[in-house]
């Protein structure tokens, strides 16, 4: 709910009839109190002077009321933290210049209610204390001018068709039948209101003078709504956020401190170093700041050779393929008998013959006996059932591509030697781990940065490095910019990230705003917006094949390399068996692997 921000001030000229005069003041004054002054728990301070006029108003005012009500008289208590409504009472208008520019401290609520007494004023210092009350930014203000026993009411509205941002002062003919305050400002009548950002898909996105990105379209549609004009201001030298300080900010920081712009947005998360110079709106829509990564990297042709079995697969084949060749080298220690039971008689090379059926190679001499016969048939079934299903997957890896498992969990990152590539805000989620700054690299301030940054990581241009962002830059990505390379999310998130609109530190546009953000999270705009501009299904669109196609080559360049092993393998072999002429030990080594 939009709490409105009133204003009365009371003004009288002349001492005529002053008895009939505060008795028609304190009587009109008691009804803006109860009826506009609804919060009758939120006391109600009254400060005024030692004039007996004043004092005998205040009386009558508060014998009035037709509810109880806390009322503070006198000074304003400094341990109270912020005042929602106040009556103050000046003899001239110069009192009240000196002490207008007290209301722009935070003490005052700025939403408050405001009640301001004056024994005499002119008709220019009525414009004149309208300006001043716009100055200080409160948004409502009723005047009372006392003619002889009638009291003339004015008040006023800073937006309407003849002039923006100037108060145009209106008069009140009857008070009982107008609306004395403006409830809800919602017409801005064309008004030109100054929006701070820059360039950061998928958040904003400038083409021409169009501001898109999904909170481009809430700042238009906030224009929209509120008819007014935006005008969009950029952080001079492409400084993006900026750093905050009390003095000397840069960036959109220093727009917004020094009110250039009006309200900001552009990725804008809640930091405590910000809300201490500006002012943040409701949060619009919450994000996580997570790991961009890349895909693994690129299998090898001869890595692809085994993507058909996993690891614990090989393993299991490896391990019965060593228990072979060891029973086999454990049986020529063993008597003749006992070799020709297990795999038959006059079979002088059992370890070719298991390696030759692995390769679906031929016996040329096969067991007699039966035992025999039973383990040659075993591991014949064996291998061919597992040959059929590698043969069979073989064809589908070689042509896909195919990547290493990316890393993705923030552990295994923290723990890998990657450096973190972020902007400056971003350091502060890496603060209770200073062993990590070393790895930091900051992305240089400028258009667009942080989708440069993708760029290079996506697109293996730096192969070392993982990106520090929100997930709806990796979603914008994948979306619009695939051709770098597909981009990964981690696992696990580092932060929350709920997104803000920020203020200057003293703005009636807050309450303006939220209530229209309010309804637009309502109808569920954000997500639609936020879902429009990013791919969150994180894997790339691959195009579907409607029927096989022929290997080439380069697919099948693993194969040819196993072949070329082989024959390493074999001419090694051949090299040893010429040395084994000259050498004796080698001799007998490979006649004891090659005899029975």
């Amino acid at each position: 709910m939009l709490l409105t921000l009133s204003v009365v001030i009371i003004i009288g000229t002349g001492c005529i009839s002053v008895c009939r005069t505060t008795n028609v003041t304190s009587k009109l004054i008691t009804e803006i109190i109860d009826e506009y002054f609804v919060f009758r728990q939120v006391p109600l301070l009254v400060v005024s002077g030692e004039d007996t006029m004043h004092l005998d108003l205040v009386d009558q005012i508060i014998g009035n009321l037709h509810k109880p009500r806390v009322i503070q008289l006198g000074p304003t208590s400094k341990n109270y933290a912020s005042w929602f409504y106040c009556m103050f009472f000046f003899t001239t208008y110069e009192g009240f210049v000196a002490h207008i520019n007290v209301l722009s401290s935070e003490q005052y609520d700025l939403y408050g209610f405001y009640t301001f007494f004056f024994n005499e004023v002119t008709e220019i210092q009525i414009h004149k204390a309208f300006d001043a009350i716009w100055k200080v930014k409160i948004l409502r203000a009723l005047i009372i001018v006392f003619n002889d026993d009638r009291p003339q009411l004015y008040n006023y509205f800073p937006y309407n068709i003849q002039s923006c941002g100037k108060p145009k002062v209106h008069y009140i003919t009857n008070h009982q039948s107008s609306q004395l305050y403006l409830q809800k400002l919602n017409n801005f009548y064309g008004c030109p209101i100054t929006l701070g950002t820059f360039e950061t898909p998928p958040f904003v996105h400038f083409q021409g003078d169009t501001v898109y990105g999904f909170e481009g379209d809430l700042a238009s549609t906030l224009a929209r709504q509120l008819n007014f004009q935006l005008l969009v201001v950029t952080p001079p030298d492409n400084a993006q956020w900026g750093d905050p300080h009390p003095n000397g900010s840069t960036g959109l920081m220093k727009l917004l401190q020094e009110e250039t712009a009006h309200f900001g947005v552009g990725c804008l998360g809640i930091m405590p170093q910000r809300n201490e110079i500006l002012q943040p709106g409701r949060p619009h829509y919450n994000s996580r700041v997570l790991f961009a990564v890349p895909e693994g990297q690129p299998l090898n042709s001869f890595e692809k050779l085994f993507q058909p079995f996993d690891r614990t697969v090989w393993a299991a084949q490896g391990l019965l393929i060593c228990l072979a060749i060891t029973v086999v080298l454990t049986l020529k220690f063993a008597p003749n008998s006992v070799r020709d039971f297990i795999y038959g008689a006059n079979n002088h090379t059992p370890l070719l013959n298991t390696i030759n059926v692995f390769y679906t190679g031929a016996l040329h001499r096969v067991p007699r006996r039966n035992f025999a016969r039973t383990l040659l048939l075993l591991w014949i079934l064996h291998c061919f059932v597992m040959r059929t299903v590698y043969q069979g997957l073989l064809f589908k890896y070689l042509q896909q591509e195919s990547n290493h498992k990316p890393i993705d969990i923030i552990d295994d990152i923290e723990q890998s030697k990657l450096h973190y590539h972020m902007n400056k805000n971003a350091e502060r989620f890496f603060a209770h781990k200073p062993g990590l700054s070393s790895r930091i690299r900051l992305i240089p301030p400028g258009n667009d940065s942080v989708s440069l940054a993708l760029d290079a990581v996506s697109s293996r241009r730096v192969r070392d490095a993982v990106v520090v962002c929100t997930l709806e830059h990796i979603a914008y990505h994948n979306k619009h910019r695939l051709k770098q390379g597909f981009l990964r999310s981690s696992r696990d998130s580092l932060s929350s990230y709920p997104m803000v609109i920020y203020y200057p530190k003293r703005t009636f546009l807050v309450r303006v705003l939220d209530r229209l953000i309010g309804q637009i999270e309502t109808a569920g705009l954000m997500n639609f917006w936020v879902q429009r501009y990013g791919n969150y299904h994180f894997f790339p669109k691959r195009v579907e094949r409607s029927q096989p196609s022929a290997l080439n080559v380069e697919q099948l360049m693993g194969c040819f390399e196993c072949i070329c092993v082989q024959w390493m393998v074999s001419c090694g072999i051949f090299v040893l068996e010429l040395l084994s002429y000259k050498i004796t030990f080698l001799r007998r080594f490979l006649a004891f692997l090659t005899h029975n």
